[in-house]
């Protein structure tokens, strides 16, 4: 009986200066700052014009090719946009 309340005695002491332990201070992880891409990037493309029953045929081809010209100049925009955002994942994940 004696034996079995030191052992108690003991290991409750033990668990008593376990818990007292100091730990380390740990730092949370600070959050990545994430780049904003170009507003030019992130623009809205120009809508199409907008066809009349009186124009002529030479002004409705002219209207097509600005058309045209806008719909590349978008598509470049929008594949640059994601390259950019492929490029800036890709160092978040340290894998350039």
């Amino acid at each position: 009986m004696k034996q079995t309340l030191i052992l108690i005695a003991t290991a409750f002491a033990c668990l008593m200066a376990a818990g007292c332990a100091s730990t380390p201070f740990i730092r949370p992880a600070v959050p990545p700052q994430l780049e904003r891409a170009d507003t030019t990037l992130t623009a809205a493309c120009n809508r199409p014009v907008r066809l009349t029953v009186e124009m002529t045929q030479r002004n409705i081809e002219r209207l097509w090719t600005a058309d045209r010209k806008a719909l590349i100049d978008c598509g470049k925009r929008h594949g640059a946009l994601v390259d950019f955002y492929n490029d800036r994942d890709a160092r978040l994940r340290g894998t350039e």
